[in-house]
């Protein structure tokens, strides 16, 4: 089992090149040609991806092949589910909770009374509880176990010099990024962000 742990890694100089796309269907019409020379004139080692999509239909698109006949590995980053462990089975739990709380107060005759006002502040309460674990587990824990990820793979790179492509999924990108990179920035890697304001030429797949 691994163990949450970032530390710089020695030695290197690591360059993360971050964009954002709205969804997997855009691996599909991604422009190969400016993905090549981009990939060949800045070196790229690897390329990650934090997307809500199969690995294996991933492999088929546009992009993984191209990624395939320029022997560049891919990689779909994200947690671990061991590591959502108790979290996740206290989200859930108090779920439960929160919906047989719910048929109990629905029922109740009178729920101005004493025993309603309590179950609506319990139920409250409650979802209150699990929207602050929801938040920690997607955008405190999450985007630490990418950045590890991101780590391990740079860890075994031979080179001294490693850049890499990180694809995150639009809306993903607008919970987590601004936390992805400065915890990449806190570990002495340099991160290039493109988006669509972005105006240099040629960054654009």
């Amino acid at each position: 089992m691994e163990v949450l742990e970032l530390r710089p890694i020695k030695n290197k100089k690591i360059v993360a090149y971050m964009f954002a796309k709205d969804d997997g269907k855009e691996f599909q019409s991604i422009n190969t040609k400016e993905l090549e020379e981009f990939i060949k004139k800045r070196n790229i080692a690897f390329m990650t991806v934090d997307f809500e999509v199969k690995m294996n239909e991933f492999n088929k698109t546009e992009l993984a092949q191209t990624l395939d006949k320029l022997e560049i590995k891919y990689y779909q980053v994200d947690i671990p589910e061991y590591a959502m462990g108790y979290l996740y089975e206290e989200i859930l739990e108090k779920e439960e909770l929160v919906t047989e709380l719910t048929r109990e107060y629905q029922i109740l005759e009178d729920r101005d009374s004493f025993k309603g006002q309590s179950l609506r502040n319990w139920i409250d309460m409650l979802n209150l509880e699990i929207q602050e674990k929801e938040i920690f587990l997607s955008l405190r824990l999450r985007p630490l176990w990418i950045v590890k990820k991101m780590l391990d793979i740079a860890k075994n790179c031979e080179s001294k010099e490693v850049s890499f492509v990180h694809f995150v999924q639009r809306d993903i990108c607008e919970d987590i990024c601004s936390q992805v990179v400065e915890q990449l920035r806190a570990l002495n890697i340099k991160v290039v962000q493109y988006n669509k304001k972005h105006t240099i030429k040629n960054v654009v797949f």
